[in-house]
């Protein structure tokens, strides 16, 4: 079984009320990647500059994904992004995002990935998006990812990409802009009825509301005492979620409910340091003990 994690691997400023970082690993692409991994075989489809670090590079390596198809543009700059977090950590200010070698770059499969058993489509040009899912053969699950950008400038394929594909991703903020609604509830029954086959609305520190047209699952966040850094705890969930899928032995109802809450288990790892930092020293044991841990803290005993 192998994910494919396609998207945009970046270089971030992130700057919050106790500290900063620069030229830190980011982008959707890494953190799902990363994240995947834990679960799975991993291959990441990306586009990098000239300037990128040998030794982030180097990084993704030794935690055993698959980078065949990270590309190097001659000539060009890697993605950079830098944003400012307020002092509740769930507002931030965008300080700019430089597209760098993403601003045109068409994915393609390299040789021999068509066989990926299951897919995941970080926030991306949906066009391109939607390209890639056609090129696979016959995966089992894949997942697109959308942005507030392309809401804006391609909505029609952003809506056209979330039809294709398994489960479509977001947070709440983007599910309100797709339909107009304000309850999340409303909200990601409207996705359903629009042709979604199942929404994932990403809540941040709340957790993860799931729903299809024969489920409504809601999951809580991870209760952490400190968050460090949020950025790509969205990727990190849905790099967690297939990638616990495409190890299951099939696709149902009981399985995406697991999903959800390995998604969320991960995650809340991911926040506790800057960028994918935590994500690339996690263990297995710890993201098992973990899970284990949020079951208990959401099982409720039935009366005799």
């Amino acid at each position: 079984m192998t994910l494919l994690v396609a998207g945009w691997v970046a270089l971030d400023e992130i700057e919050t009320p106790f500290a900063k970082v620069e030229q830190s690993l980011g982008g959707s692409a890494t953190c799902a990647a990363l994240a995947a991994a834990q679960f799975t075989d991993v291959r990441l489809l990306a586009a990098i500059g000239e300037d990128f670090p040998e030794g982030e590079r180097a990084k993704l390596e030794g935690r055993g994904i698959d980078l065949a198809g990270l590309t190097t543009i001659a000539g060009g700059t890697t993605s950079r992004w830098g944003a400012r977090y307020h002092y509740d950590m769930n507002t931030r200010d965008t300080l700019y995002t430089h597209l760098g070698v993403n601003d045109g770059w068409q994915p393609v499969l390299p040789e021999g990935w068509e066989d990926c058993s299951t897919a995941f489509m970080a926030a991306d040009d949906p066009a391109a998006q939607q390209g890639l899912l056609a090129a696979l053969t016959a995966p089992r699950a894949t997942m697109v990812d959308t942005i507030q950008i392309y809401i804006d400038t391609a909505r029609e394929g952003v809506e056209a990409a979330m039809r294709e594909a398994d489960f479509a991703s977001m947070n709440e903020t983007e599910a309100r802009q797709l339909t107009g609604i304000a309850s999340i509830a409303k909200a990601g029954r409207a996705l359903v009825e629009a042709g979604t086959r199942a929404a994932l609305i990403k809540l941040g520190e709340y957790g993860a509301v799931y729903v299809s047209e024969d489920d409504y699952f809601v999951a809580p966040g991870y209760p952490l005492e400190e968050v460090v850094d949020p950025t790509g705890a969205g990727d990190t969930f849905a790099g967690a979620f297939l990638g616990y899928l495409d190890t299951a032995a099939e696709v149902s109802a009981r399985e995406i409910r697991r999903a959800i809450i390995y998604g969320s288990t991960v995650a809340s790892f991911a926040v506790e340091g800057f960028g994918p930092n935590r994500l690339l020293e996690l263990t297995r044991e710890e993201v098992e003990a973990r899970y284990r841990e949020f079951r208990t803290l959401t099982h409720i005993e039935e009366s005799d």
